[in-house]
């Protein structure tokens, strides 16, 4: 027989704050009831929330959130860009940084896939030519991809390749980076191509050079190529289903609203539906 007695109120209220605080009295006191119980105590499982999406410009970490990279919409934005890098900066560099920019815009590529390009991968040394089209397995998606090196793009290629051949004495070499930095490595002076930040920084000092206000970065070439692709496609009178399909293929995106979004022209059709019912709202009163 067991004799029920009562426990004093402070006693009580000490131990149930000595639980409280101390996890691993808590944890023991929990394991005997279950095993009493005839129940087994099991760690409960951690769940992930997925965080609420907020207009705050900054991260959790406090860090600023990046900006996205939007498309040259006109065509006089392109040209300015085009025109700075060529005649402006650092002589040795600017048909370096102008032929980047032109093949860009031209292929689609990213920027990383442009800088992994060697000389042999667009121009055919024995012949003295450009190559008709870009074969490469792209860094991102592992694919290999195939794109057209155009007149504008050849011509430039061709002007570059015949700068790095008079600068290394009438040597040229197929597996030498198409983009080189005109810093080597000290051991054995390799060349070695151009880094992102570096086409970054030259970028985005044409495009304020140029007085263009849209966010520009290395991530502007290959949506100007999409924009582009669109708007040109789309007056030839291609249907809209078919342009989307193909950019999403060339994009490699998971759905056509991705890519409308990706080169810019889902704000675009929002904002000209907000136009379009302000300017019927500001018209007579008709019925709808």
């Amino acid at each position: 027989m067991y004799e029920i007695t009562a426990t004093p109120a402070s006693t009580l209220e000490s131990t149930i704050a000595t639980i409280a605080h101390d996890p691993n009295i808590a944890t023991s006191l929990l394991g005997a009831l279950a095993a009493a119980s005839g129940y087994q105590l099991v760690p409960a499982r951690r769940t992930s929330h997925k965080r609420c999406a907020t207009l705050s410009p900054y991260k959790s970490n406090g860090q600023k959130k990046a900006t996205a990279a939007e498309p040259l919409r006109e065509q006089n934005d392109f040209n300015a860009i085009a025109a700075y890098l060529r005649t402006t900066g650092n002589v040795r560099n600017r048909q370096r940084n102008y032929t980047l920019f032109i093949c860009g815009i031209t292929t689609g590529l990213r920027v990383g896939d442009l800088l992994r390009l060697t000389i042999g991968d667009v121009y055919d040394i024995e012949r003295g030519t450009t190559r008709a089209h870009i074969t490469i397995i792209n860094q991102k998606t592992r694919k290999r991809t195939t794109d057209l090196i155009t007149p504008s793009a050849a011509a430039a290629i061709s002007d570059l390749v015949e700068q790095i051949r008079d600068t290394n004495s009438g040597a040229l070499d197929p597996t030498w980076p198409l983009f080189q930095s005109q810093r080597r490595t000290k051991s054995d002076g390799t060349i070695t191509p151009l880094s992102e930040s570096q086409v970054y920084r030259f970028l985005t000092k044409a495009a304020a050079a140029c007085g263009i206000q849209s966010h520009i970065s290395t991530h502007s070439m290959r949506k100007t190529y999409g924009y582009v692709a669109n708007s040109t496609l789309a007056q030839q009178g291609v249907p809209a289903a078919q342009i989307m399909e193909t950019l999403q293929a060339k994009f490699h995106h998971s759905s056509q609203a991705t890519t409308m979004r990706y080169i810019g022209l889902q704000q675009e059709q929002i904002d000209a539906t907000a136009r379009a019912i302000d300017s019927l709202l500001a018209c007579e009163p008709t019925a709808f």
